[in-house]
């Protein structure tokens, strides 16, 4: 059986588990190709490690000239996504983690109509949260929909949400945000995107409601999800250990998209 070839986009912490996964449990399946970081030295270091070769690079030209990528995997950043996305879907499938990137819904639609007028594949993991399918069974009924993601202070660091608070000494949980999923993934892009996965899959970014608290003595990722409608009632609620390397995030993120990987065809 021929080796399925990948790209990565972006090769911090989510690639980092990813690739080791794939390393140890589906040598056979994939093939890596070529990672584009703007780290070249840490990412030839951990290629190193790893035992593999690909072509490492800074400039997402490579990945261009690269004929026979049947997927891309991005873990980057939304820049990343806003700039590549399309331009990907016209040469390959295409699984993306920095989800932020389509609470704009007009470029989601982009990417949507791209995937079908290339025939690839636009993959879309559930990342932090589970649920997703019992909320899009009943999407069409739902009145009401709120997220309540709880993180640490030091997770929130460099968020622009987060800079009146990067000097605040917090003894407390504290709310310090309350509002819809567009307006927390402009603020805190590389921390919520949870509820953008979960508009996604119910009810839109304007119309999915987002707290966010800050807990000094969290040693994890919590979030919370209640929806109501004709259906009755529904809460979720996922306490999540911060990946090992990047608290910003959840292991399960990596985990999502491990899963996506090991059903790929």
């Amino acid at each position: 059986m021929n080796k399925i070839n990948l790209a990565f986009i972006g090769c911090g912490a989510i690639c980092t588990q990813i690739i080791q996964y794939l390393n140890e449990n589906l040598p056979n399946k994939f093939d890596i190709k070529i990672i584009i970081d703007n780290n070249i030295n840490r990412t030839k270091k951990k290629c190193e490690n790893w035992n593999i070769k690909p072509v490492i690079s800074d400039q997402f030209a490579d990945y261009l000239v690269q004929n026979d990528i049947d997927l891309v995997i991005e873990s980057a950043s939304v820049n990343s996504v806003k700039n590549y996305a399309i331009e990907i879907l016209s040469k390959s499938d295409l699984l993306i983690a920095s989800v932020g990137a389509l609470s704009d819904e007009k470029f989601y639609s982009k990417l949507l109509s791209q995937s079908v007028e290339y025939n690839n594949k636009l993959i879309i993991p559930h990342g932090a949260i589970g649920g997703l399918d019992a909320i899009g069974a009943v999407k069409n009924s739902i009145s009401f929909i709120k997220i309540t993601t709880t993180k640490s202070p030091e997770s929130l660091i460099g968020s622009e949400g987060f800079k009146k608070y990067e000097n605040h000494k917090f003894e407390n949980k504290k709310l310090i945000f309350k509002g819809s999923a567009k307006e927390a993934i402009s603020l805190f892009p590389k921390n919520l995107n949870v509820a953008v996965t979960l508009s996604l899959y119910g009810v839109g970014t304007q119309d999915t409601n987002v707290e966010l608290i800050v807990d000094p003595d969290i040693k994890t990722n919590k979030h919370t999800i209640y929806l109501e409608g004709d259906f009755g009632t529904m809460n979720f609620d996922f306490s999540l250990n911060q990946s090992l390397t990047n608290p910003k995030t959840s292991a399960l993120a990596a985990l999502s998209i491990i899963k996506s990987l090991e059903d790929y065809k």
